[in-house]
C-alpha cells in the first residue's frame, strides 16, 4: 500500500531512531537493498513536487477550531464551481486538440529558427 504525506508530515531519516538501527543491520542483505532502490526508482517520479501540495483539510479544520475558541463561528469560503461541458466528447478531446497545436506551434518554432 502506498501512501501520500504532505511535506510537513515528512521528517528527515537521520531523526528517526528505528532507522539508525534498520540501517546496521541491513547492510548484511544487499539483495534486499538492492530490490529497494529498485523499487523506490520504479515509484518515483521526475517532476513531482510535494511542496505544491498542501492539507486544506488539516488547515480548515484548524481554522475551525480557532474560530471556535474566540467564540466565533467560521465560514468556508465558497468554491466556485465550473460549468460542466455539455459535449463529453468535445470535452475530453480538448486538452488533446491543446496538445496538438503546441507541438506544432514549436514545430513551427524551429523551423522559423533554422531558416
Amino acid at each position: 500500500m502506498h501512501m501520500l504525506h504532505y511535506l510537513d508530515e515528512i521528517r528527515p531519516v537521520d531523526e528517526i531512531e528505528e532507522m539508525a538501527n534498520i540501517q546496521k543491520a541491513g547492510a548484511d542483505n544487499k539483495e534486499e537493498i538492492s530490490l529497494g532502490k529498485l523499487l523506490v526508482q520504479n515509484l518515483s517520479a521526475k517532476h513531482f513536487h510535494m511542496s505544491k501540495y498542501s492539507d486544506s483539510y488539516a488547515q480548515e479544520l484548524k481554522n475551525l477550531i480557532d474560530a471556535k475558541a474566540k467564540g466565533t463561528t467560521y465560514n468556508k469560503p465558497v468554491a466556485v464551481e465550473k460549468e460542466n461541458p455539455k459535449d463529453l466528447v468535445a470535452a475530453l478531446a480538448a486538452p488533446v486538440f491543446r496538445k496538438h497545436q503546441q507541438q506544432n506551434s514549436k514545430k513551427v518554432m524551429r523551423q522559423d529558427k533554422s531558416s
